[in-house]
């Protein structure tokens, strides 16, 4: 996807352009192609590029500039709600937040994970409370927390 003209091609290129070393921005062309390629298959031992070690090591291992990531993707999101809100003809749709509870099942034990995985509706796992932008057809990510469990702030108190 080299076109910029697309709302996804240009945030692809704005994401591949906040990767400075060469490496790193293999393995999220390669990352990001699994995903967009919508065959199912988003993991990495499905990558026929770079081995799924290597793309393991990138998204556990190497320290690379996730703020830089997510501060462009708040822009492009930014930017494109503008953009919506500005096309609509009369008065502007209104603006929505919208409050998920995610929880992704786990088994087993997973040392890295710490104090994220506990119990919650019968499901074992880590809690993600997500924040979205809605605005007419545009729902957008905005930001997410994790539920921490018992005695710590509910998922309605952290929305």
């Amino acid at each position: 996807m080299k076109t910029k003209n697309t709302r996804a091609g240009q945030l692809y290129s704005d994401i591949l352009a906040t990767f400075t070393r060469k490496q790193h921005l293999d393995s999220v062309q390669v990352l990001l192609c699994l995903f967009l390629a919508a065959m199912g298959k988003p993991l990495p031992a499905y990558a026929t590029v770079k081995s799924p070690a290597a793309l393991s090591r990138f998204l556990n291992q190497y320290s690379w500039r996730l703020p830089a990531v997510i501060r462009v993707m708040r822009q492009h999101a930014h930017a494109q709600l503008k953009a919506y809100r500005r096309s609509c003809a009369g008065r502007p749709p209104r603006l929505e937040l919208v409050v998920d509870l995610t929880s992704m099942a786990k088994e087993g034990r997973f040392e890295g994970l710490g104090d994220w995985m506990h119990t919650l509706n019968s499901v074992h796992g880590v809690h993600i409370v997500l924040l979205y932008l809605c605005c007419g057809e545009r729902r957008l990510p905005w930001s997410f927390l994790i539920w921490r469990g018992k005695g710590q702030p509910s998922p309605t108190q952290l929305a």
